[in-house]
């Protein structure tokens, strides 16, 4: 979509969530509209439409109330306070056993829990080869994806090598908080959260105690870098509830990220003067969708295709071919119900079965027993009881 303006563009971008949710609703699929990064694509954010699923493929969290929803990349969330309001301690240098190294042989030996700790993550940007230490408390996981788009470096972290850590004067496990040169402190906000840490400065036989952000060390930036989890509190005080979804499309913004690179995408105001077009770019992902369809309407004996994009409306079978199945499925040929015909000669239940597979909204059959009563028997994929109609009703019931 190409807008005059951010204010013309939303009314757009709100035309086409409401638009996809209802072509996703037709196709059977209940879809969350999830906040997510852009990512490579360019602009400030999108948005997937995701169903809920356990085989999905991301995860994704929703507000008690319902009013916040987003992906794992984006999903903000307040940090705990763990106890903020202590006294200070004096920072000191303990001793500490050697095969203390991880964070769980620190809440092992310490019998403290993880908030307690501060953790070290290392990256490496692979275009600047700068190294970027995040400092972060010890229950919390790095969000990549945010730590990538606050250092606009989309794309371009990657975990710390040994041989990169060994440039910078440490190892694996004895990473410091502050102090390395040559590198890049950033920490996250849960630093403010916590009095007194443990950790920040690991030696072979010792580590610091006592250790207050602001007092005793400074990160470059202080910034939301963390990974939201199931139960995590919202700003509202609720709590956020973890999902799993497939993704089935997504609609981005885009603002001038295109425009204003290509030459020519300029249109004339009403000012007469020449400015981008404010872009947008929506996507169903059709293999996909199809996919969660199947994944979603199934049973054990094969697919339940929603009439909507069912391959057929109606699976006619013959068992013993009959004049009358034939008169059937011309009739419903001249009606434009799309109709497979199953005329083959194998036994009924070979029948059966690939009609419950193949999984057509509608089944109807002929057989000596329903002309019997001139009439056939009409079942719904979805549903296991079967209702006798009238040959001349037939269609009617159908349409």
């Amino acid at each position: 979509s190409f807008d005059v303006n951010e204010k013309e563009f939303l009314k757009e971008y709100k035309k086409m969530a409401e638009t996809y949710t209802r072509i996703y609703k037709r196709l059977g699929l209940d879809t969350y509209l999830v906040l997510a990064d852009n990512g490579y694509i360019g602009g400030e954010y999108c948005h997937e439409f995701q169903v809920e699923s356990e085989i999905g493929e991301g995860k994704f969290f929703v507000s008690d109330d319902g009013k916040y929803i987003a992906h794992e990349d984006v999903a903000e969330f307040v940090r705990d306070d763990i106890n903020s309001k202590d006294l200070k301690q004096k920072f000191k240098i303990i001793e500490q056993p050697k095969w203390v190294k991880t964070m769980e042989d620190n809440v092992k030996h310490y019998k403290l829990p993880k908030t307690r700790f501060l953790k070290n993550v290392v990256y490496k940007n692979r275009i600047s080869k700068e190294i970027i230490i995040v400092v972060m408390r010890g229950d919390l996981e790095v969000n990549k994806t945010k730590l990538e788009k606050v250092l606009e470096a989309v794309g371009q972290l990657e975990d710390a090598s040994d041989e990169d850590l060994e440039s910078i004067g440490t190892k694996s496990g004895y990473v410091h908080s502050w102090g390395h040169k040559n590198v890049k402190y950033i920490g996250d906000l849960s630093l403010t959260t916590v009095k007194n840490f443990i950790g920040g400065q690991k030696e072979d036989k010792t580590d610091s105690m006592n250790v207050n952000y602001g007092r005793d060390f400074k990160c470059e930036m202080l910034a939301d870098f963390a990974m939201a989890y199931d139960g995590a509190k919202t700003k509202n005080n609720g709590k956020l509830n973890e999902k799993k979804g497939i993704e089935v499309g997504n609609i981005f913004q885009l603002g001038f990220h295109y425009s204003k690179k290509m030459k020519g995408s300029t249109f004339t105001d009403q000012d007469g003067k020449k400015k981008p077009y404010y872009m947008g770019c929506y996507g169903i992902g059709l293999g996909r969708s199809m996919a969660t369809v199947v994944e979603k309407h199934h049973d054990e004996r094969g697919m339940i295709w929603p009439e909507e994009i069912a391959p057929y409306k109606v699976h006619l079978i013959s068992i013993r071919q009959n004049e009358k199945a034939e008169k059937i499925y011309r009739e419903l040929v001249k009606n434009k119900v799309e109709v497979l015909f199953d005329d083959r000669d194998v036994m009924p239940g070979e029948k059966f079965a690939d009609s419950d597979l193949i999984g057509c909204p509608y089944r109807v059959v002929v057989s000596e027993k329903t002309l019997k009563n001139d009439s056939v028997e009409l079942k719904k994929r979805d549903s296991k009881d079967f209702e006798m109609v009238k040959f001349n009703e037939v269609i009617k019931k159908l349409k």
